[in-house]
């Protein structure tokens, strides 16, 4: 009896293991591994078997596919490293693991970023959490970002401004910056010129207002 009480002790230790360890691993794949920072022409993203138009201050997830119509570019930062990778279409794509794999179309573009130009990206600031929460996904393994003491504020603004003409994705990681500092109104602005330069983003037109 003793006997049978220990087999069916390890049987349930086995099971309750294997549970936890899937549990562990689907929670893990829904974490973002990137965001998009900007986007141009018809893109589609496919998650979970549902296509959707993709849109800047979207999260990017392991097993989403992307599809760009000929024309048509994304940039987008990628946690793991601290990169930023652009891609052009026509070209379909594949969010895994270990990063972006390109299925059909030409190789996309790649350069390494500091982290603090990272950084913002992991984190939507309260006046946009839930609005811009997509599929109510949150950076649960981020949690909340850091607040910087006031007197550090003005050096981190002035550190992430992006120079002129800089690329439109940094001056969407700068704007996400200035709202996670608290200068709401200095963001909004940038907000504003972002969605005017892309106004068919209902995201950014949501920002501007």
């Amino acid at each position: 009896m003793t006997r049978l009480l220990i087999g069916f002790t390890l049987v349930a230790s086995i099971l309750a293991f294997a549970t936890f360890s899937q549990a562990q691993t689907r929670s893990g794949a829904n974490e973002p591994v990137g965001m998009v920072i900007d986007v141009q022409g018809a893109v589609t993203l496919t998650e979970a078997g549902k296509n959707s138009r993709l849109e800047a201050l979207s999260y990017l997830r392991t097993q989403n596919e992307i599809l760009l119509s000929a024309g048509a570019t994304i940039t987008v930062t990628w946690y793991a490293g601290s990169k930023e990778l652009r891609f052009a279409g026509p070209a379909r794509l594949k969010v895994e693991p270990q990063g972006i794999r390109v299925t059909q179309g030409a190789p996309g573009q790649e350069r390494v970023l500091a982290e603090e130009k990272i950084t913002p990206t992991k984190y939507l600031p309260p006046r946009l959490d839930g609005r811009l929460d997509q599929a109510g996904v949150r950076m649960r393994m981020a949690g909340p970002r850091p607040k910087a003491k006031e007197g550090e504020l003005e050096a981190q603004r002035e550190k992430l401004r992006p120079a002129d003409g800089a690329p439109f994705g940094d001056w969407v990681v700068y704007a996400l910056a200035l709202e996670q500092m608290g200068l709401t109104g200095e963001a909004r602005g940038v907000w504003r010129n972002l969605s005017a330069q892309r106004p068919d983003d209902s995201r950014l037109r949501l920002l501007a207002r």
